[in-house]
């Protein structure tokens, strides 16, 4: 067929029943690309060249013409616009913009960019949302591990603090046994019996870093009290 023009719907339809090719001159390459669209991605391609058309709707027009009449997916070419319908692809539109001058290779890009499945977004996300979760659980357990030693450094501190007040008290403690002794008063001698027995305890308690800030704390109030118990002992016996 020498010249194809867009009205020419019934001409074009039976160029097209031979090998899925309407246009002017040599169809084999074109018939090429329709042959491999249809082996390698089960796409049943009309390709359809004209030499002129006066508008981009009448080039939609046909091809929505032989899409009606033939099926599959039509690809409508010219000069000036392009066109495409089909069956199995609702935006087949977004496929012809940037498509090159040469037809043969208009068709298989139109071709390659129809069937090339694209990105696995569904992987893609699968893997984004895993990096995510595992970039934010390795922060998560870096700045528990950082709190951690921060903790554990803060509780060495506080119990190397409550060991050397606690020392502080032997040497006190020794001086209101002897004095207490010698004051024979029944009274002093019960509290500081009373005393002494919570400072044995608070000694062994102290051995130890506390294992967190809680018994830190009650550690803490204890050698408090136990060092005003000790104060209020050394003021009453002292003559």
């Amino acid at each position: 067929m020498q010249s194809l023009q867009p009205q020419d719907a019934d001409a074009i339809l039976d160029d097209l029943a031979d090998n899925g090719v309407a246009a002017p001159g040599d169809q084999s390459e074109l018939a090429a690309v329709v042959q491999s669209a249809a082996a390698d991605h089960d796409l049943a391609l009309s390709v359809v060249v004209v030499p002129q058309a006066d508008s981009q709707a009448e080039l939609v027009q046909l091809a929505q013409t032989v899409r009606s009449e033939r099926g599959g997916t039509v690809l409508v070419l010219s000069p000036e616009y392009t066109a495409a319908a089909s069956d199995s692809y609702d935006d087949v539109d977004a496929y012809i913009d940037g498509l090159p001058g040469s037809d043969v290779a208009a068709a298989e890009q139109f071709v390659g960019e129809l069937t090339d499945p694209g990105p696995p977004w569904l992987g893609i996300g699968i893997v984004a949302v895993l990096l995510v979760a595992l970039v934010a659980g390795g922060g998560r357990w870096w700045e528990l591990r950082r709190r951690r030693r921060r903790d554990a450094a803060a509780l060495a501190a506080e119990g190397e603090r409550l060991r050397a007040e606690v020392a502080e008290m032997a040497d006190e403690m020794l001086s209101i046994e002897s004095r207490t002794a010698l004051l024979e008063d029944t009274g002093l001698g019960t509290e500081y019996s009373t005393v002494a027995v919570e400072y044995r305890d608070v000694v062994h308690q102290v051995e130890r870093d506390p294992r967190d800030r809680r018994v830190a704390n009650a550690l803490a109030t204890r050698v408090r009290a136990l060092h005003d118990r000790v104060q209020a002992l050394d003021l009453a016996t002292r003559p």
